[in-house]
């Protein structure tokens, strides 16, 4: 299944504001050879050293389950742990933000573009971090033809006071600002 014939980089607003989830993006971009999906072979460490941190790889399970085949060390220690080999629906905290997590990778898989969220965390009484999260998931077909692994760009930033009173009027976990297809 082909990229969608509107994908050109250079000529894309993008709301990605990152410099490394925008190198990530025009990585996967330039894999995508003849308008095809990346496949994973097609994604080399050695050319993206810098992003290594912040990259995960997901395989994709039947039955709609996913699970991390690699965790950058920058994720893994916003996570706490190294999820490596887990499932993600074991690991991600829930059930509202699981929930949410799992239908991104489920409508990345599905439209076969990727996808591009933003996510605020808020702590009740302030007793746990705070955290503005961008992540982009970029699809590989190994075969041409479904999505069997996703590659998963995600960095962590502080919320200021000022982010945490424009967007939580209401208290909430977490609220979603920002998603986008591409």
């Amino acid at each position: 299944m082909p990229l969608p014939a509107t994908l050109d980089v250079a000529n894309t607003l993008s709301p990605i504001t990152d410099a490394r989830l925008t190198a990530a993006f025009e990585y996967w971009v330039l894999q995508s050879i003849g308008g095809r999906l990346p496949r994973r072979r097609d994604i080399d460490p050695v050319d993206i050293p810098k992003l290594l941190p912040i990259l995960m790889l997901v395989e994709v399970l039947p039955a709609g389950r996913y699970r991390y085949r690699l965790v950058g060390t920058e994720n893994a220690d916003a996570f706490g742990m190294n999820a490596t080999g887990r499932y993600l629906d074991e690991v991600l905290p829930g059930p509202e933000y699981k929930t949410h997590v799992l239908a991104l990778y489920d409508e990345c898989v599905r439209v076969y573009r990727a996808l591009y969220s933003e996510c605020l965390f808020i702590s009740p009484q302030h007793r746990g971090p705070e955290r503005h999260i961008k992540v982009l998931f970029m699809p590989l077909s190994d075969d041409g033809e479904q999505v069997n692994q996703i590659l998963v760009a995600q960095v962590f930033l502080h919320i200021d006071h000022d982010m945490r009173q424009r967007h939580f009027l209401e208290p909430r976990p977490f609220k979603e600002i920002v998603h986008v297809l591409f």
